[in-house]
């Protein structure tokens, strides 16, 4: 070999002064901790203790509230359910009672802005009435999901005889909400890390991270519907409990009949 030969290209021993353009992230970076904040819900909801009445009895008497609160027209009862539903959120841990009163007060407050215009008309008890009932209605609305897991709720349904189909669909969307939204934030972290420069068309990233997402989600249909034949699964819910009603069930029957008569009874007075 030629002396020219063994010298080393002159391209091999130039410094390499590349800098790549400074990009921004911040639609990744605020995607993956909405879907962070998304999954660590569902978790707390997977590990939730179920608390107070028996599911079943638990659905009957919150939403029987709901609906004595939305036909109410006596303030005095508002203020008594007021009272009755933050007495029982104080024996809750900080953490579910900062859940429910948050939702609760955004709801009212996003109700007294819709009602705003009727305080300049003159009505301004009604805004306050409406939003009352909204926060009501939806602090107890969390008040049963934080305190009553998924499958107990799932469970609790087929006393209602609601379909089977139903109970399915919403079973396995709160699974798959948890896998596939793991799948997209580690997608998205990979993604993160391996880029370098400026992405000009951030969009078309993120559409093949969810274009991957959907492909995976039907092998995992599939594989599914393959196990559950193997399994013999006929599309039947059972419970696995024999008692769906439980001895401090009593308790919320007599609240139920105590909040019906102070219901009848002011509404018969105003």
């Amino acid at each position: 070999m030629t002396a020219e030969e063994n010298e080393i290209p002159e391209w091999l021993t130039a410094e390499e002064d590349y800098d790549p353009p400074e990009d921004r992230d911040n639609f990744i970076t605020k995607t993956m901790l909405k879907l962070i904040g998304v999954l660590s819900s569902a978790r707390e909801d997977g590990k939730i203790r179920a608390q107070g009445a028996s599911p079943a009895v638990k659905i009957i008497y919150i939403l029987y509230f709901i609906v004595l609160t939305a036909l109410c027209t006596n303030a005095f009862f508002l203020y008594c359910m007021l009272a009755l539903c933050l007495a029982r959120y104080c024996f809750l841990p900080a953490k579910k009672l900062g859940r429910i009163l948050r939702s609760g007060i955004t709801a009212a407050l996003l109700s007294m802005l819709i009602l705003l215009p009727a305080v300049f008309l003159g009505q301004p008890s009604t805004m306050l009435t409406v939003s009352l009932k909204v926060f009501l209605s939806v602090s107890m609305l969390t008040f049963l999901s934080v305190t009553t897991p998924w499958n107990r709720l799932t469970g609790a349904l087929r006393i209602f005889r609601v379909p089977n189909i139903f109970i399915f669909t919403f079973d396995i969307t709160l699974k798959y909400i948890v896998i596939l939204g793991d799948m997209c934030v580690n997608m998205l972290t990979a993604m993160k890390l391996r880029s370098v420069g400026r992405n000009r068309d951030k969009s078309r990233s993120l559409s093949g991270v969810l274009g991957s997402v959907f492909l995976r989600s039907r092998e995992m249909a599939e594989e599914m519907y393959g196990a559950m034949q193997c399994r013999g699964f006929e599309g039947e819910y059972y419970s696995m409990r024999k008692n769906l009603f439980a001895g401090r069930d009593v308790l919320y029957i007599f609240l139920m009949a105590a909040v019906t008569a102070g219901f009848l009874f002011l509404e018969t007075a105003a």
